[in-house]
């Protein structure tokens, strides 16, 4: 029964009672209770009609059964696209909704053109990094209550990447973490054990640094360097990105620890050793040891099948370890909303679709009642999976993406000796400031 039919019920007994209460002999209350008790039973009768109506309505216009959406993603692996389109065929199987996936080359650019044209997906991906600017767009439609199955399974650091100014727009699909992945080789000749601590990795960078090989590799850029700070107790901004925090003890001495290993040679960026990035520097063996997500594994067993490394959590720095997620969902536009692309992106998110996905792949599930089944079947990923108890959402602001590229120049001249931690912070701030006020 909704709300407006329980106030109706409510309010004629109670006119009716009031009437029965004025009457002035026997005969007359009687009468007026039993007029009464036949009002409210004749209003219940009526309610139930109207109540099973109504659900009988809205299950018509929540069609799911025969209908066909289309879902967007960046392209990716061909054993990927095909592993999604097989788990929306299962899909189709159980629902009757068919769901194409269209993989986009030029993922952003089709996405913004389609979203400007008023025609995008029935749903697509959402990277957590460019919530924000969809959601304060209006392209994003919030999440129904009651749409996604168990909410409260997800991860919280999960559900907040897509969360903005207090709205959930959408459930993650998967997520990622950092960590250290290392050449257990390498470590084993040197005799060093995987460093905990941010002392232990700076002489174990060194340790392992050779003529032909880099101690530390990683990307120049926050993503990676904000690991750091974090476990310093900062990082750029607070934590509802209203207000810039860069210019604190402990930043400055994340960033010049940083400086100091580059500058010593025992760390280096992937270019800087003729590689992509820092998986493929590991897998050549011109890094003993790199800052990457957990896909870095399969592009190992695809490419360097032969490289055995290991992977512990980030080391711990003087207020504890620091990592990010990085996460994607399936968001669902505000110019094609429907029950059925809801639907759809329950199953995929929900326990049965994120439990299928996430076991193909070595990306982890969102849902915490899934991770120990996960751990199971891949058990040499569980510092990944360890960090998703502390890890920073990658998300910011809208209009911050300049703030991090401008972060992320200044931290390249940083560790190529030319420029000062102060002049990184000072110029960083002034971007940050300039957007946040």
């Amino acid at each position: 029964m909704n709300r407006s039919h329980r106030v109706s019920v409510v309010v004629v007994a109670a006119l009716v009672v009031t009437a029965a209460a004025c009457g002035s002999d026997d005969d007359a209350t009687d009468t007026a209770a039993d007029t009464a008790a036949d009002t409210a039973a004749d209003t219940a009768a009526d309610t139930a009609a109207d109540t099973a109506a109504d659900t009988a309505a809205d299950t018509a216009a929540a069609p799911t059964e025969g209908a066909e959406l289309r879902a967007w993603g960046w392209a990716s692996s061909e054993t990927e696209d095909a592993a999604l389109t097989g788990l929306l065929g299962e899909y189709a199987t159980q629902s009757g909704t068919a769901v194409t996936f269209e993989p986009q080359p030029e993922y952003d650019t089709a996405l913004q053109a389609a979203l400007s044209a008023g025609d995008p997906p029935d749903f697509f991906y959402v990277d957590s990094f460019k919530l924000p600017d969809l959601a304060a767009a209006g392209a994003l439609a919030p999440v129904p209550s009651g749409a996604i199955t168990d909410p409260d399974d997800i991860y919280p650091s999960l559900q907040a990447a897509f969360t903005y100014d207090g709205t959930w727009y959408c459930p993650p699909k998967d997520f990622s973490t950092l960590g250290l992945v290392y050449d257990a080789d390498a470590l084993a000749e040197a005799g060093i054990e995987p460093p905990t601590t941010m002392d232990e990795l700076a002489a174990a960078a060194a340790a392992l640094t050779t003529d032909t090989r880099t101690g530390l590799v990683f990307g120049p850029e926050l993503a990676r360097a904000g690991v750091f700070m974090l476990a310093n107790g900062g990082y750029i901004t607070n934590d509802d990105v209203t207000e810039m925090t860069l210019d604190t003890e402990g930043n400055r001495a994340a960033l010049q620890y940083l400086a100091d290993m580059f500058a010593a040679g025992n760390a280096a960026k992937p270019s800087d050793i003729e590689a992509g990035w820092a998986g493929e520097a590991l897998g050549k063996g011109s890094a003993a040891m790199v800052i990457e997500g957990n896909w870095i594994v399969g592009f190992l067993a695809d490419n360097f099948p032969d490289r055995n490394w290991g992977v512990v959590e980030l080391p711990e720095g003087s207020a504890g370890r620091g990592t990010f997620a990085f996460t994607v969902c399936y968001g669902v536009g505000t110019e094609n909303e429907s029950d059925a692309a809801w639907a759809a992106v329950d199953y995929l998110t929900g326990p049965e679709g994120a439990q299928k996905w996430t076991a193909a792949f070595n990306v982890m599930p969102a849902r915490e009642s899934l991770a120990d089944a996960w751990l199971a079947d891949k058990p040499e990923l569980e510092p990944f999976l360890n960090g998703a108890d502390y890890a920073q959402p990658w998300q910011f602001t809208p209009g911050f993406g300049d703030v991090v590229t401008e972060f992320n120049t200044q931290f390249e001249q940083l560790i190529a000796g030319d420029i000062t931690v102060d002049d990184l912070v000072v110029s960083v701030t002034e971007a940050g400031e300039s957007v946040l006020g």
